[in-house]
């Protein structure tokens, strides 16, 4: 039992395996004593007559760190052939790759013992400065490549330089020169070695001479330059990077813009060039540190700003990387912020505010602090100034390039995004009142000046961009809205439009357009602050909006703007939410009951006009024009009734719609190649050729109709597919492809069996209507109705070399980020399929969906089996 460890254990009482011991009495350190005597006794043993000894002594003060033995042994009569060895073995303790006190107390014993030995008096020995000389070209020989390592390295060499005298500085500066031309381990230790050497090399009391031809400074600076355009691309991001530090340090020392653009040359390439070159690097990282050396170094490219370079800085802002498309976001607005010429005005507004949508939230709110600093603070500046009386040229009375900046943010591809940016705004409240009041007062100071110079008021228009930024602003700020600005400016508006339609035949109407735009903006702006206008305008505005749809002669695009207002203050007027209903319901079927007579009697005079007698007296002379006004007229009031339709369905979805869709019917089957009934109204007539325009419209109106009444849309659908596929207008397409999104986000099991015809639009011969499919199937896969499945990544595909460069940047977009992210293995499946298809072969039964195709004709299978003979 003796040998039993349970027996052993039970004749005792266990001990808890966590029980404290007492610890044993530790025994005093006598190391510090002991290398006390060895440095007392090292300068008198006779070491020089025993190498080995001595070296064997140096190794192990070096790694005991005991310096004082080290300072013995240099200060002993043969210090110089121990020189050689205490570098040596201190070398491995300066360059370890971790901070500590046996380091810093290295670098400080060379600094202090070692450098010292080295200077140039009488009676030293030449080998000792020689090697001395040498000790920071060891140094860096011998640095790590990692890059914490690298930067203690770079310290401790600085440090030994530093305590040098200028000769030996100098030699060192021409090694560095010649190590970043050597290898990549080399070039990347030196182009951090030369940033840090430029303050050593360049006092803060800096005079020409140093920056001169043929000085070492100036050698360093061009190193950093030149290795911008290294090979190697950890080299080239290292070498930027370190460029922008070097900039603040010149900048420290007073150099002048001049001197720094002729010293960050390269040959006959200057720096913008450089940095067009480098902002459109394969590497990240080299692309990254571009755009900060340009955040930096703005100042030095001058204006005017190369569109090249704007053009990559803007390139950048979509870059897949969020880190990249960070530093091109600050680097384009620091051009804008310096530079707010009207090329950086247009670059920054169409690559900035995009980012508003981008899918990092860091990204969207500093696009949104930016826009608030640059755009909108900007044109708050205007909001407190007068007109003088000597006053004659608008764009001199407000800051330099407000007017510019109004005019572009109105530019039709970036509106989405700055409405998306400003309701953010808003909603943070972050827009100020005094911007509306900004804005109020630009337009004001506009018609004065117009007037006072005696020109026709019918001929002004307010600055472009003000109405339409001043109708996003007011609904966050409808108290900083003056009535009588907006009653004044709504009478100006709405008189001089009925006017100029009598001289729109004789004189034409140059501001029309123009009139029109600003006449919506109004509206929006009335719409927005309505619930602050007193009742009774309300109520007489309202009757002067509902009398100008009634007559069905507006421009198209202002009839939204009314019809959106005219609801906004029935709700006003009402009393009650109950009462406001009806009345909007009243007004929608008056409306909508005009628009059937319109339109029926348009049809009716139509189908007469074709039956009529061809052997009847043609009409000459007046006669002829007289009608063909008369049919124009009837024509024109039909397309804006129909329009109207539309609109006011979209705005009051339970409005009855019976009387028109038999109508609208006609109208989009009447190009069908099948036999009609001649005897139906209409039903000889072809309006696609005789009113295209009513013809488009009505297909748009049938589209708006059906998103709300989901049983007429089961029985259109199938004729909208129909006629996307053989319609001969490009914009009908267009205008069919859209309702076929809206569609599939409203129906999407009744749309999606369709989606094989609906991608083959991507092949469109219309430029506009391909780019407008891709940008709509792109948000219907992002928003994940539609899969990636089937043949729509290869109908995509061809996307990637369409004819079409705005086309080509969305696809490259599209599979660089929004795919790669979804479906990273999507391109690797079908890569077989793929070959199929973008060959057109449809001649092999590996491809269901070739051979599907194979109707379309046996010239594309030919050249498929030509291209291709799989077995």
């Amino acid at each position: 039992d003796t040998h039993n460890p349970s027996a052993a254990s039970d004749s005792g009482p266990r001990k808890r395996k966590n029980q404290r011991q007492q610890a044993a009495p530790r025994s005093p350190s006598f190391l510090p004593q002991a290398l006390s005597l060895l440095a007392d006794a090292a300068g008198r043993l006779p070491l020089g007559e025993h190498p080995d000894a001595l070296r064997s002594l140096i190794d192990t003060a070096a790694e005991l760190a005991a310096f004082n033995v080290l300072a013995a042994v240099l200060g002993s009569r043969y210090h110089a052939e121990a020189v050689q060895d205490v570098i040596r073995a201190l070398v491995p303790l300066v360059l370890s790759g971790a901070k500590s006190a046996a380091r810093s107390s290295a670098v400080e014993f060379l600094v202090r013992k070692i450098v010292p030995l080295g200077a140039d008096e009488e009676g030293e020995e030449e080998g000792i400065r020689k090697l001395v000389g040498y000790l920071p070209r060891l140094l860096a020989a011998k640095a790590p490549e990692k890059s914490e390592a690298r930067g203690l390295a770079v310290e401790a060499i600085v440090e030994v330089v530093q305590a040098m005298e200028p000769l030996q500085r100098e030699g060192f500066a021409a090694y560095l020169v010649a190590m970043s031309r050597g290898k990549a381990k080399g070039r990347l230790f030196a182009v951090d070695m030369v940033l840090a050497m430029l303050p050593v090399l360049l006092p803060l009391e800096i005079d020409d001479s140093g920056l001169q031809d043929g000085s070492w400074g100036l050698k360093c600076v061009q190193v950093l330059v030149e290795r911008c355009s290294d090979s190697a691309g950890a080299v080239r991001a290292r070498a930027l990077t370190n460029a922008a530090h070097a900039l603040d340090v010149l900048s420290e020392r007073g150099v002048e813009v001049d001197r720094l653009q002729e010293v960050m040359k390269i040959g006959d390439m200057g720096l913008g060039e450089l940095l067009r070159r480098r902002c459109i690097d394969d590497k990240a990282a080299v692309r990254k540190a571009a755009l900060v050396l340009i955040t930096k170094a703005i100042g030095l490219v001058g204006r005017p700003v190369d569109e090249s370079l704007l053009a990559a800085m803007g390139a950048a802002c979509s870059d897949p990387l969020v880190t990249i498309r960070k530093a091109a976001l600050a680097a384009i607005s620091e051009v804008f912020r310096k530079f707010p010429d009207e090329s950086v005005t247009k670059e920054w507004l169409q690559a900035v505010p995009s980012l508003m949508i981008d899918s990092e939230t860091s990204i969207q709110e500093e696009c949104e602090n930016l826009f608030l600093e640059l755009v909108l603070n900007r044109v708050c500046q205007a909001a407190n100034l007068k007109l003088d009386d000597d006053s004659v040229n608008l764009e001199e009375l407000f800051p330099d390039g407000t007017l510019d900046l109004l005019k572009s943010i109105c530019d039709g591809e970036v509106v989405p995004c700055i409405k998306r940016i400003c309701a953010s705004l808003g909603k943070k409240k972050k827009l100020r009142p005094l911007l509306a009041s900004s804005l109020q007062n630009i337009i004001t100071i506009s018609e004065t000046l117009w007037l006072r110079s005696s020109k026709p008021i019918e001929n002004w228009t307010a600055p472009a961009g003000a109405w339409w930024l001043l109708s996003e602003v007011s609904s966050f700020a409808p108290k900083s809205v003056n009535w009588k600005f907006l009653s004044h400016h709504w009478k100006l508006l709405d008189n001089v439009g009925q006017e100029g339609k009598g001289k729109a035949s004789s004189e034409g109407e140059p501001n029309s357009a123009l009139w029109a735009v600003d006449r919506v903006s109004l509206l929006q702006t009335i719409s927005n602050v309505s619930m602050e206008l007193p009742v009774e305008p309300a109520a007489e505005l309202a009757h002067s909006l509902l009398t100008r749809i009634e007559n069905f002669d507006m421009n198209l695009s202002e009839v939204d703007a009314h019809v959106k207002s005219l609801k906004t203050l029935c709700k006003r007027k009402a009393k009650t939410a109950k009462e406001a209903e009806a009345l909007i319901m009243k007004w929608v079927q008056q409306l909508i009951n005009k628009a059937v007579d319109s339109l029926e009697t348009y049809i009716k005079g139509t189908s007469q006009d074709s039956r009529g007698c061809s052997y009847n007296t043609p009409l000459t002379g007046k006669f002829k024009g007289r009608k063909e006004a008369s049919t124009s007229k009837e024509m024109s009031e039909a397309v804006i009734a129909v329009f109207t339709v539309g609109s006011v369905i979209l705005a009051c979805p339970d409005a009855s719609v019976q009387g028109i869709i038999p109508l609208l019917h006609t109208v989009i089957t009447s190009g069908n190649p099948e036999p009609r009934p001649t005897m139906l109204a209409g039903g000889a007539v072809s309006f696609n050729e005789v009113a295209p325009s009513l013809y488009i419209q009505s297909w748009d109106t049938m589209a708006k109709i059906c998103l709300v009444d989901d049983k007429l849309a089961k029985r259109y659908i199938p004729l909208f597919v129909q006629e996307l596929e053989r319609s001969d207008l490009a914009t009908l397409r267009n205008n069919i492809m859209i309702a076929m999104a809206d569609f599939y986000v409203r129906y999407t099991a009744l749309v999606d069996c369709y989606m094989s015809k609906i991608t083959k639009v991507l092949r469109d011969p219309c430029e506009v209507v391909r780019r407008q499919t891709f940008v709509l199937l792109a948000k219907l896969l992002q928003r994940d109705y539609v899969k990636w499945r089937g043949v729509l990544f290869l109908r995509f595909l061809p996307s990637l070399v369409d004819e079409s460069d705005k086309i080509r940047h969305l696809a490259d977009y599209l599979f660089g980020s929004i795919l790669k992210a979804k479906a990273p293995l999507l391109a690797y499946n079908s890569f077989i399929e793929a070959i199929y298809v973008l060959n057109n072969c449809t001649g092999h039964g590996g491809y269901s969906e070739s051979q599907s195709q194979s109707s379309q004709g046996s010239q594309s299978s030919d050249r498929g089996q030509t291209l291709f003979a799989i077995r």
